[in-house]
């Protein structure tokens, strides 16, 4: 038991000491079950390239579309700061960037990148093609959304 104990503390000893990705003090990264703030304060930093700031947009997406309830402004807001993120950070340093993150969190950009098949094709052939092959994903967002049409079907 003591054997398991001196290892365990050794490894959070370990983890604790490797150094941090540098950032700027005050970035704002701190909001990312709040999606849309998050996209938002996130933004600047995401479009000069900042690793933290483009995760924090790839997180707040999938967090996003696992909320259970419906959208609107703040949804719009996300999918144009995707599409200007991208545009600002180039196809190469975004799909690097979105590479290094779980399908799933991929799943959920190319929902906020809309159709990426027409649009980003000839722009970013590198994004589209990374989010080309993501598996389909039920989203609780999506679930939502057909209890809605349900509700208020036409």
């Amino acid at each position: 038991m003591k054997l398991i104990f001196t290892i365990l503390l050794a490894s959070g000893a370990v983890a604790l000491s490797e150094p941090n990705e540098s950032w700027p003090a005050n970035a704002p990264y701190n909001k990312v079950f709040d999606p849309w703030h998050a996209c938002m304060a996130a933004e600047g930093l995401a479009k000069a390239g900042a690793p933290d700031a483009l995760r924090t947009l790839f997180l707040a997406a999938y967090v996003r579309l696992n909320q259970p309830f419906l959208g609107g402004e703040g949804d719009e807001t996300m999918t144009m700061i995707f599409r200007e993120v991208l545009i600002a950070v180039g196809d190469q340093r975004f799909s690097h960037a979105l590479a290094a993150q779980r399908p799933e969190v991929r799943a959920a950009v190319q929902r906020f990148l809309g159709d990426y098949k027409k649009a980003w094709v000839k722009k970013c052939p590198k994004t589209a093609k990374l989010l080309h092959n993501v598996e389909s994903f039920d989203w609780p967002m999506d679930k939502a959304i057909q209890n809605d049409l349900k509700l208020h079907p036409g």
